[in-house]
């Protein structure tokens, strides 16, 4: 069999300067090739450790961001050490001036006194709240004057166990996640996590008097998880996290011991929010309409079931018809954006009178009217005229596979059905008038049109899009574990081979 002109994944993941590193090979040799990935927000996955994580590059620790005596500055303090600091009253402290233009995460730590962390854009003033001690913040300076400030709110000695200010990059990171164990490409649309603690829930609304133990270990690997204690019958904790009709709830839930039932979502009345727990954290998913009572995110004892304690954490309320991956908030509402992939100008990759077009793809629940595609097009024509698509469409859940030259549909099969969050291996090898589909070992009759139809582009195959233009329609949204792109039309045996 041919060498791939161009290769996604296949256990094979890197990120370079923002962007995922596609590859092609020349023997043993691997060779990147970029592909570009804009997203614009912070977004998580799981790790091959089964934890869930930011993802991130992070630079080296800036010099000495611990040293009071000489890498801060004082505002009013009256005495200080390496990692200690006092005053006689309020509005007064140390202050670390930052990089401009960075992005940077911050974290201070094992800190005791009556203090606050702040920003500032000037060397005075008091600044802007920038969050919570002991938690990873971000933060983009604008200019050379830009600080984070330990500001006394009382009189009295200030101590900092660490400090770390590492340059983060954040935003337009592919997501490889591990979810199921094995590694593939993560892809979502925009959502909005609505619940605006997701792990803080003393800031829920509460009735029964449940005991809230904080500090429990949690899916990421920190002390953020709670533990809830409460009677069976009474006790409920909700918070505000939903407005639509609609909405997909999730959290993350384990016993303290043993095994049981609770209700961990939305209201008690409904029959369908009582989940099994074990001592394994398990992420819980409830999808419905939103019924009297229910537009809070509950974390409910009211109803049957066992547990009287357990340990939550990630509460997470979208307004739509599946969960996507965690989004962390801490005081308001967070939105994750789109996903996005194109790699542009690579005619030489592509096969114009033949090739082959391979992914091992899957897709979450389609919602209504949608289509999730991945296709080689023009890039130029932002259409599908001449182009070669793979993915689903929102027809009883079907594949859709289909070739288009000139215009016109050369074949289509869209009336095949697939199920959601299931991988197949789907390729299409197109040559005029001898093209062949493949899915999961078999091939293909497609529903419309003919393999044996003879075509001619009209157009450059120039572009590989998640979606079925290259301008951003109908984008594909699920999970890639390799996509592989070959510039001659590939046999029945090794498509059977390719896609076994």
């Amino acid at each position: 069999m041919a060498n791939p002109s161009l290769q996604i994944g296949n256990d094979n993941w890197a990120i370079k300067e923002d962007n995922l590193l596609g590859y092609s090979t020349a023997g043993t040799r691997f060779v990147p090739q970029t592909i570009t990935m804009t997203r614009a927000t912070l977004g998580t996955r799981v790790n091959p450790s089964g934890l869930v994580e930011d993802v991130e590059l992070l630079g080296s620790e800036l010099t000495s961001p611990l040293n009071f005596l000489s890498t801060w500055l004082q505002a009013s303090v009256d005495s200080k050490t390496y990692n200690t600091f006092t005053v006689g009253g309020s509005g007064r402290g140390m202050y670390f001036m930052l990089p401009e233009n960075k992005t940077l995460k911050i974290n201070v730590s094992g800190v005791t006194g009556s203090v606050q962390l702040r920003y500032r854009t000037t060397t005075g003033g008091a600044g802007t709240v920038l969050g919570d001690f002991d938690t990873d913040l971000y933060l983009t300076t604008t200019n050379a004057t830009t600080n984070i400030y330990l500001r006394a709110t009382g009189a009295g000695t200030v101590s900092v166990t660490d400090v770390s200010v590492k340059e983060a990059t954040i935003e337009n990171l592919p997501r490889v996640d591990y979810t199921d164990g094995t590694s593939s490409l993560l892809v979502e649309p925009q959502r909005t996590n609505t619940v605006t603690y997701s792990e803080d829930f003393s800031q829920f609304s509460t009735s029964g008097s449940p005991t809230l133990t904080t500090g429990q270990l949690a899916p990421d690997g920190t002390l953020s998880a709670t533990k809830v204690s409460g009677t069976i019958g009474s006790t409920y904790l909700a918070l505000s996290g939903t407005t639509s009709a609609t909405a997909t709830r999730t959290i993350y839930a384990k016993t303290v011991s043993g095994t049981g039932t609770a209700r961990l979502m939305s209201y008690f009345g409904n029959t369908d929010n009582l989940f099994n727990l074990t001592e394994e954290w398990q992420r819980f998913e409830l999808t419905g309409a939103i019924s009297t009572g229910a537009a809070n995110f509950y974390v409910d004892m009211r109803g049957t079931q066992t547990l009287s304690e357990f340990i939550v954490w990630g509460g997470q309320s979208e307004e739509a018809t599946y969960a996507t991956s965690y989004i962390k908030t801490s005081g308001s509402t967070v939105t994750r954006n789109q996903e996005t992939y194109t790699k542009t100008g690579i005619s030489d990759k592509i096969g114009q009178t033949e090739g082959t077009f391979f992914i091992e793809l899957s897709k979450p629940v389609l919602e209504p009217d949608s289509y999730y595609l991945i296709s080689l097009n023009n890039a130029a024509s932002n259409s599908d005229d001449n182009s070669v698509t793979i993915g689903f469409d929102n027809g009883s859940d079907d594949f859709y596979i289909r070739l288009r030259a000139n215009a016109s549909s050369t074949f289509t099969d869209n009336n095949r059905a697939s199920l959601a969050n299931t991988f197949y291996k789907i390729a299409i090898a197109y040559k005029s008038g001898q093209s062949l589909i493949y899915i999961d070992g078999n091939p293909i009759t497609p529903s419309s049109g003919n393999l044996s139809t003879a075509f001619t582009f009209s157009a450059t195959l120039d572009n590989l899009s998640f979606d079925y233009n290259g301008n951003n329609s109908l984008p594909f949204y699920g999970k890639v574990k390799q996509l592989q792109i070959f510039k001659t039309a590939l046999s029945d045996s090794e498509l059977a081979t390719l896609t076994t």
